[in-house]
């Protein structure tokens, strides 16, 4: 049996649990800000994104 060198559910949740921490560690105002800016930026990457073709 092999031993795992990584295990993805474990990081992930690792991830899920430092985000939680760090958010509420922020006011209201310092997250609805956070949100804010994550929303511009996803916004500005999608429109960057070569869009798919329709055709096959």
């Amino acid at each position: 049996m092999e031993t795992k060198t990584f295990d993805a559910v474990q990081e992930t949740r690792r991830w899920r649990e430092a985000a939680s921490r760090r958010l509420n560690s922020l006011s209201r105002e310092e997250r609805m800000a956070y949100f804010q800016r994550l929303g511009h930026e996803v916004r500005a990457r999608l429109k960057r994104r070569p869009r798919a073709s329709s055709e096959s």
